[in-house]
């Protein structure tokens, strides 16, 4: 395998293996769990950023024909700013449930890594998948309730 490809798999597979420790072993790195996570969005931004360069996404970029790689270069800086950010909140973040934060957050920084990087289309509606289950969750746990086409539960109705 190429180098591109164990580095697509690493900027896809780091957040996920963060999530599962963060997920497993979350009250024993209590401490540490910022750390942790802000440590694995830096590897992770990184990442992305080598993946940049080394395709030389920032030469074709702006061309046209069968060398454009604007989808492939914007997908490698938006993944690499996304890690910037998420660095950023996981180090500030004070909140009763981080460790749940934490989790979304590094899910959030995978799917995005998985849509953009993702050269087969399986692989793109899964992680398309994980990046709309985080943003459910996360809308959820802002507290907004609403259903978008729920079905309705006939065994409750009144028939009175």
């Amino acid at each position: 395998m190429a180098i591109e490809a164990w580095l697509r798999i690493g900027a896809i597979g780091v957040s996920l293996i963060g999530a599962l420790t963060i997920r497993l072993w979350g009250d024993k790195l209590r401490y540490t769990q910022h750390w942790l996570a802000s440590t694995i969005f830096g590897i992770t931004g990184l990442i992305a950023m080598t993946l940049f360069l080394i395709n030389r996404h920032y030469a074709c970029i702006f061309t046209l024909g069968k060398q454009n790689c604007l989808f492939d270069g914007l997908a490698t800086l938006s993944l690499f700013l996304l890690n910037a950010i998420l660095v950023r909140a996981s180090i500030v973040l004070r909140s009763e449930n981080r460790r749940y934060i934490y989790i979304l957050m590094l899910l959030l920084s995978s799917a995005w890594a998985g849509m953009g990087l993702a050269e087969n289309l399986l692989v793109f509606l899964i992680f398309l998948y994980l990046f709309f289950f985080v943003l459910n969750r996360w809308v959820r746990m802002q507290g907004f309730r609403s259903g978008f086409l729920m079905l309705r539960n006939d065994y409750e109705d009144d028939q009175k």
